[in-house]
């Protein structure tokens, strides 16, 4: 079979061929001549940042865990955000608290919650 003979065989499939790859060399043509690449904004820094007077690293006014408060009858917040009272299931467990409280007034205000137990 030679290619004339071919070319009547298949004349339709080809046709449909190269009908799709032009469409899709056309449309990947058009696509990058559309889009661009977005440009970064321009950032300047007018100033350095400098630390506030009073500036704390205490969140709420919860100790760092670095040093752990201590406690000797009073209200414990552990780092959970939940206060124990003295006698509490949970009171002696609490070893390093992260705040200690007179009232549980001082602990509500704080935002800590009151233990379960």
């Amino acid at each position: 079979m030679n290619y004339k003979e071919f070319l009547k065989i298949h004349q339709m499939k080809l046709v449909h061929l190269l009908g799709y790859v032009m469409v899709a060399i056309i449309g990947i043509g058009l696509g990058r001549m559309i889009v661009t690449a977005p440009e970064a904004p321009e950032i300047k820094v007018e100033e350095a940042f400098n630390v506030p007077s009073n500036y704390s690293q205490n969140i709420l006014g919860i100790q760092s865990e670095s040093k752990p408060a201590v406690c000797q009858g009073q209200i414990k917040g552990s780092s959970s955000f939940i206060y124990h009272l003295p006698g509490g299931a949970f009171y002696d467990r609490t070893t390093n608290p992260v705040r200690c409280f007179d009232t549980e007034a001082d602990a509500i205000a704080a935002g800590f919650r009151k233990s379960s137990k």
